[in-house]
């Protein structure tokens, strides 16, 4: 008999305006509608990975199992309970793991039998957003369970992802130290809304400045354990590994990245252009962004149209940390040719995106940082006959 179509893993509309398809529970959202956002992204229009269907969740039945050996008071929180708890706002990027994935050599610089082609799902720069969280700390949930001596803390979802060794619930485990810092949220309202489903509805946990991967959604229990507990399944295939490793390690603040709120392969007019574009670390806040501007002078050759070739850009408000932040610089006169732009963002931390050659590859694709090229053509005015 033939296979079940797989069940859709994304709830709400994408329309190819708004977004960039990469596979099922995949939708990157393109950067060139990203100009009439404002600070934040609209919910409808964030990105969403989801590497299952949304489970069904009633949330006048669902509860969130909090316990584990270092819990002295285990218990079962109603939604309404966690309401009931101090609320905290945060505005935070959240920026997948795997962003910018597809920049990624497809196979290590040293190749080997060992290392294979980087595979997966290949997002260019839009598995991120920024939203105005809303929800309660860990660490408030925690101790209204009778917090212990801790080490780690697992966090469960209630989904059931299909993987190589049967079905599981996504799960992260974290040292207690990030999972109780202040800024690390059970998020319930994502811009002023409640979470929507395909953002992990009815909670997910929010750890400040950390990939968007371990941002676990649908979430349905907290085991926190007074002994070191293994990693999960999911972690160990979202760990950084490769021939500049000593030892596999796991993704956790996200790299200093930048994007222009431009389409990929557009086509501009000849003349002035103001170029927008926005940056953002999981480190802290963004200190300066530069920009280059590279035109392709024969084929696979390229020169700056600047002298230097990089740029200051404009930032247009006060960064905040781990907040995206809007940027500008001007494109004087022009002329038609085939041009690639590159953006470089340094965070407060000292950070800057290096250059793409200069990259360290890892098997699964984690945590690109380079200022890869966004290509686009400059057309004359007059078509061609």
């Amino acid at each position: 008999m033939p296979k079940p179509p797989e069940p859709n893993f994304v709830v709400q509309p994408t329309p190819s305006t708004y977004f960039t398809n990469r596979g099922n529970g995949s939708e990157e959202m393109k950067f060139g509608p990203v100009a009439g956002y404002g600070d934040t992204v609209p919910n409808d229009r964030f990105y969403i990975h989801s590497r299952a269907a949304a489970p069904k969740i009633d949330v006048a039945t669902w509860r969130l199992h909090v316990g584990g050996s270092a819990i002295k008071k285990p218990r079962s929180f109603r939604h309404d309970e966690l309401l009931e708890l101090a609320p905290v706002t945060l505005r935070r990027t959240l920026d997948c793991g795997v962003n910018c994935r597809a920049f990624f050599p497809k196979v290590s610089p040293y190749a080997s039998l060992k290392w294979l082609p980087v595979g997966w799902t290949q997002w260019h720069f839009g598995a991120v957003g920024a939203a105005e969280w809303k929800g309660v700390r860990v660490k408030d949930v925690l101790q209204a369970a009778g917090l212990g001596t801790a080490v780690d803390v697992r966090f469960t979802s209630l989904d059931s992802i299909v993987t190589d060794i049967g079905k599981l619930p996504y799960a992260q485990v974290v040292p207690l130290a990030k999972a109780i810092a202040d800024d690390t949220l059970l998020v319930y309202e994502m811009n002023g809304q409640p979470l929507p489903i395909d953002h992990g509805y009815p909670l997910r946990v929010l750890f400040s400045g950390w990939g968007g991967n371990t941002a676990v959604k649908w979430l349905g229990s907290i085991e926190v354990s007074s002994e070191p507990q293994p990693v999960s399944h999911f972690q160990i295939n979202q760990g950084m590994d490769g021939p500049d490793y000593p030892e596999p390690m796991l993704g956790t603040v996200a790299p200093v990245r930048s994007a222009l709120e431009l389409n990929e392969d557009l086509t501009l007019q000849p003349g002035d252009h103001t170029l927008h574009g926005r940056a953002w670390s999981g480190a802290g806040a963004i200190d300066h962004v530069d920009v280059c501007i590279e035109h392709e002078v024969a084929p696979g050759r390229w020169t700056a149209i600047w002298d230097p070739p990089w740029r200051p850009a404009t930032l247009l408000h006060k960064p905040e940390p781990m907040m995206w932040v809007r940027f500008e610089t001007t494109w004087e006169n022009a002329t038609p040719g085939r041009y690639r732009l590159m953006t470089r963002a340094t965070d407060d931390a000292g950070r800057t995106q290096p250059r793409p050659e200069d990259v360290v590859w890892n098997q699964h694709g984690l945590g690109y940082g380079g200022h890869a090229p966004l290509e686009l053509s400059v057309l004359p005015l007059t078509n061609f006959p």
